[in-house]
């Protein structure tokens, strides 16, 4: 018998064996046979009051009859508690619907409750209880009709656990955090002054823009600037970035027979590289800050591509996680405030 919660394994029991105790009680004190006796008085007194003479006798013990043997049937189906329907412990199972964290939760039972319920609270349960055989019959029916409904409920995705892992999304890491400032104003501030002032209306873009949304030029991920030339194509990081090794070909500013630690990638590079990525380092940061987030991406929206799905992992991290700006003209002029002293 599959039941809805963690507690009710236990409750179900407790409760039972509270009504058998309270079923003892009502019987050892005779008040279980009040409605017995309700029954004879109220057969006797009215057919005497109201029936005519020489039927008084016969219409009375008819209609005690059919009285005490309805009432003796509720009581044994309904009000005693009947060894042949004993609910065991050992039949009382719970499984917990599916999410996106734990998409096959384990069943629990009395024996392995899969929580603290049974070993700090409602310890000591019994094992075995008897229940009257019309509320097994009821508990039987209900508890299997109920997950049937559930069963065949379309699935509904868990948005309330992506909502909260989303939240969890940051970046830890300070210098991803400084790598994620470098890129804003090295090559997402460029590129986008650079498509406000020139509006460029092509084929292309619009293709881009159908795709990815109106709103895609306006984050550091942008596919516009990824794939229209003479944007992060051409853009550069205006100083060397740890990890990104000297390319002689690319660096040319640098003397080959002094070369530099490290190069200064192009912008797409910078963004896509797979493994030394900006974009690689953010879906990683993600999966540390907010355990696996990336799959739950993947789970809550199948239907986009892989390109989509890292591009939406990429964007929350960032909307947690604002990029600071690197560039002292622009903390003065953008987001800060500058304040004159005079003496």
């Amino acid at each position: 018998m599959t039941v809805d919660s963690y507690l009710e394994l236990f409750t179900t029991l407790f409760g039972w064996t509270f009504y058998g105790i309270l079923w003892d009680v009502l019987v050892g004190t005779g008040i279980v046979f009040l409605p017995f006796l309700g029954i004879l008085i109220d057969n006797w007194r009215e057919p005497a009051q109201g029936g005519e003479f020489g039927t008084v006798t016969g219409l009375s013990l008819r209609r005690m009859e059919l009285e005490l043997f309805i009432a003796l049937l509720v009581v044994v189906l309904a009000g005693q508690p009947a060894a042949l329907t004993p609910l065991n412990a050992t039949s009382l199972s719970y499984t917990p619907p599916p999410t996106l964290t734990d998409p096959t939760p384990a069943t629990a039972t009395v024996a392995a409750p899969q929580s603290t319920y049974g070993t700090t609270g409602f310890t000591g349960s019994p094992a075995t209880v008897n229940i009257p055989v019309w509320w097994y019959a009821v508990l039987s029916m209900t508890s299997g009709f109920n997950h049937a409904v559930v069963e065949g409920l379309p699935n509904a995705a868990d948005m309330r656990t992506y909502e909260q892992q989303a939240r969890l999304a940051t970046i830890a890491d300070p210098r991803l955090r400084q790598e994620v400032s470098d890129f804003f104003s090295q090559c997402y501030i460029p590129a986008r002054s650079k498509y406000q002032a020139e509006r460029p209306a092509t084929a292309a873009i619009d293709a881009l823009l159908a795709t990815y949304g109106p709103d895609d030029p306006d984050w550091m991920g942008s596919h516009v600037y990824r794939s229209t030339p003479g944007y992060y194509d051409t853009l550069r990081a205006t100083g060397q970035v740890s990890g990104w090794a000297y390319n002689p070909a690319r660096d040319t500013e640098y003397d080959p027979a002094a070369p530099p630690t490290w190069g200064r990638p192009y912008c797409k590079q910078w963004w896509e590289e797979t493994t030394i990525g900006l974009r690689k380092k953010l879906i990683d940061e993600a999966d540390a800050t907010s355990a696996g987030f990336s799959g739950l991406v993947v789970a809550i929206a199948p239907a986009l591509a892989s390109d989509q799905q890292k591009d939406a992992v990429a964007k929350t991290v960032l909307a947690n996680s604002p990029p600071t700006w690197s560039n002292n003209d622009l903390v003065a002029h953008n987001s800060g405030s500058t304040v004159s002293v005079h003496s």
